[in-house]
């Protein structure tokens, strides 16, 4: 039977911003994480539904945690706080199960791959709480009304400078999704084939082109990459191009090839004088 996950982005919009670091919200980082934890369980063949299809639209607890009918675990993912001001003590990941224990194994190991990833100086860790209808959680309390064993995954604390600042960069966070995702596969008995461990690899090396803005309002495209190559035009005005290649060359870092700039030929530009969109 095929794997199904259940991933719930804690807050939606501008959430939960830290007193440590005012470039961060919770709600964004939570966005972002359960995408790239998405795309790492997809790699595993494990289905994913998410419970939010825009950042900037809220859904009701329950109701994010009932969607999870049918799969075989649901994850709300967030990052959590001490008060409203910095505390650098505190930094322990947690992950709040359920009542019932039917999610504490898969927490206890969640939180501890967290600890490990972020490097937290206190230990992962499982915790529950009680309501007056039983689960306190809204989230929760959904998923376990349709039968759903079920977890929030708090990857330690927004309010601790160290942690608020390692969250904020996307390849931290694309190293949290690997470990989570493989964890999650690991407790399903779930392996890559080498087939898709080899596509992936190959993937990670293939040139992915991207857009660019010129900054400055003259600018020389070339036939190859280096002051030393002919001018095969000059583009006025800060335009947008799309560069398919790069290499190193003469008069600049790193030079860009332009996708079919002039008569279907293509063209380098010194990537100093652009920036990527």
């Amino acid at each position: 039977m095929k794997i199904k996950v259940c991933l719930d982005a804690g807050h939606f919009g501008k959430y939960n911003r830290s007193p440590a670091n005012k470039s961060y919200y919770e709600s964004d980082m939570v966005w972002k994480l359960h995408l790239f934890l998405k795309e790492q369980l997809e790699a595993y063949g494990i289905s994913v539904i998410t419970t939010r299809g825009n950042q900037e639209k809220d859904k009701g607890l329950y109701e994010r945690g009932a969607a999870s009918k049918g799969c075989n675990i649901f994850i709300s993912l967030h990052s959590n706080a001490i008060g409203n001001s910095v505390n650098d003590k505190v930094d322990y990941p947690v992950a709040y199960v359920l009542l019932n224990g039917r999610a504490d194994h898969i927490g206890l190991k969640l939180a501890k791959v967290v600890e490990e990833i972020i490097g937290t100086k206190q230990s992962g860790r499982t915790a529950t709480r009680r309501g007056s209808n039983g689960e306190y959680y809204g989230v929760l309390r959904g998923a376990n009304a349709v039968g759903t064993p079920a977890l929030i995954l708090e990857h330690s604390f927004h309010t601790h400078s160290a942690v608020t600042n390692w969250l904020l960069k996307d390849e931290n966070l694309k190293k949290l999704a690997e470990a989570e995702a493989a964890c999650i596969a690991e407790h399903f008995g779930i392996k890559k084939s080498k087939a898709e461990d080899t596509d992936e690899k190959k993937a990670a090396f293939k040139f992915k082109p991207y857009l660019v803005q010129v900054t400055i309002n003259d600018l020389n495209i070339r036939t190859g990459p280096g002051t030393n190559h002919n001018t095969l035009g000059k583009h006025t005005g800060k335009g947008v191009f799309t560069i398919v290649e790069e290499a190193e060359g003469k008069g600049a870092t790193k030079w860009g090839l332009l996708k079919a700039y002039s008569d279907k030929k293509n063209g380098w530009i010194a990537l100093d004088f652009a920036k990527k969109i």
